[in-house]
C-alpha cells in the first residue's frame, strides 16, 4: 500500500532536486524541473501511476507550465506534478503521449491555448482554435483589442 511518505522518500532518493508540498491539498504536490520531467513521468508510470486524469496548462505570470494529476488506480492514490518553464518565447516539454495515451488531447489543448510545444507529439497542432488564430488566449499577457472591454 502506497502512502505519501513512501512515494516521497522513494522519489527524493531518485530525484534529489524535486520539491514536495501538500499545499493544503489532499494530494502530494511535486515540483519537477524541465530536465527531470520525462524521467519522473516514466518513474511514476513504473510505480503504478497508470492514469493521467488531468493535464492543465498554467500561466503563473513569470513562468508558463503544466500541472498533471495522476492516479494509481490500484489503490486510488493520487498525486499532482507541476513543471514550470521560464522561457515564455519558446516553451517546450517532451510529450507524455507515449507514457499515458490521455496526454494526447491534453497536450494539444495546452499548445492551442498556452503555446507550450510538446516535442515528439504525433499531431502538434491547434485543437480548438483555427490554424490562423494569432496568440494564445489563456496566457495572462494575451490581448485582443477587438474582444476587450475598456471602462
Amino acid at each position: 500500500m502506497m502512502n505519501t511518505e513512501t512515494i516521497q522518500n522513494k522519489l527524493a532518493g531518485i530525484f534529489p532536486e524535486l520539491q514536495f508540498s501538500e499545499e493544503a491539498s489532499q494530494f502530494l504536490n511535486i515540483i519537477v524541473s524541465k530536465d527531470d520531467y520525462i524521467k519522473l513521468a516514466e518513474t511514476l508510470k513504473n510505480e503504478g501511476f497508470d492514469y493521467l486524469f488531468s493535464m492543465t496548462g498554467m500561466d503563473w505570470g513569470k513562468e508558463l507550465g503544466v500541472t498533471l494529476h495522476l492516479e494509481r488506480t490500484e489503490d486510488r492514490f493520487m498525486i499532482v506534478v507541476k513543471v514550470m518553464l521560464e522561457d515564455r518565447e519558446n516553451p517546450e516539454l517532451p510529450t507524455l503521449e507515449n507514457i499515458w495515451k490521455t496526454a494526447h488531447l491534453h497536450e494539444r489543448e495546452i499548445y492551442d491555448l498556452f503555446g507550450i510545444n510538446f516535442k515528439g507529439h504525433s499531431v502538434m497542432k491547434r485543437l480548438l482554435l483555427s490554424e490562423d488564430w494569432e496568440g494564445y488566449p489563456m496566457r495572462k499577457d494575451w490581448m485582443d483589442p477587438s474582444k476587450m472591454i475598456i471602462r
